[in-house]
């Protein structure tokens, strides 16, 4: 089956920071310049759909202030480099995911406006930003039952393809990656990675090469996909 969608969990930045004695500003910087060279690699294997989990909901209830206010002050600045380069015309339909209604005012209507600035684009880049695995199936479930409850939906009619539609990411990934030698998910994509194809990189994302993608890309062909069968 042909590889269409790949997502990916960009784990290392901090750890690459101590290795090479950078700033974490630093750090994080290479890391989103990484993000960008990589939605270009997938686009090159002629991939439709990609998403990148940029910021988990427990990195923003866990870590410091001063280290959240970095990421934001970065982020927006991607955003708006994004909203303001002729490249976005041509680029990836961009959708943000998650607890987005955490994020500083300032920095969310920016999103809003890349999104509304790609939302006529072919292929698709989700970025999960404040994003929970668990909090995006109970949010769900939320919006399920109270369509059930208003008559919009018929609860005997209910089955997967209708619940997938309440999802932050309505489609499973053909292929998961994730860098900085972690072997698990952390709760990325739950629902949607049941038969998702996994790949675990030892390196650390600012250091995850083109070559390591195409190794990844790789591994996903030499893999015989059942499906259960």
């Amino acid at each position: 089956m042909d590889l269409e969608s790949v997502a990916i969990i960009p784990d290392g930045n901090r750890r690459y920071s101590k290795k090479h004695e950078l700033s974490l500003h630093a750090a994080y910087l290479a890391g989103f310049k990484k993000a960008q060279q990589a939605a270009e690699w997938a686009r090159d294997e002629g991939l439709d759909k990609m998403s990148f989990w940029a910021l988990s909901l427990e990195n923003y209830q866990k870590r410091s202030k001063t280290e959240l206010r970095l990421l934001f002050e970065l982020m927006s600045r991607q955003v708006q480099e994004a909203i303001s380069s002729q490249k976005t015309r041509d680029g990836p339909r961009i959708r943000f995911a998650g607890r987005l209604d955490l994020l500083p005012s300032r920095l969310s209507s920016q999103m809003s406006a890349l999104e509304e600035r790609t939302r006529d684009n072919k292929d698709e880049l989700v970025v999960a930003v404040a994003y929970s695995g668990r909090e995006e199936l109970v949010n769900a479930a939320k919006k399920l039952a109270e369509d059930v409850a208003r008559g919009r939906v018929n609860a005997a009619e209910v089955n997967e393809d209708t619940f997938s539609k309440y999802l932050y990411l309505n489609y499973s990934p053909d292929l998961v990656i994730r860098t900085g030698g972690v072997t698990r998910l952390s709760g990325f994509l739950p629902f949607q990675t049941a038969y998702s194809e996994l790949y675990f990189s030892k390196r650390l994302w600012p250091e995850f090469s083109r070559a390591d993608f195409r190794k990844a890309v790789e591994h996903y062909y030499a893999v015989e996909r059942r499906f259960g069968k």
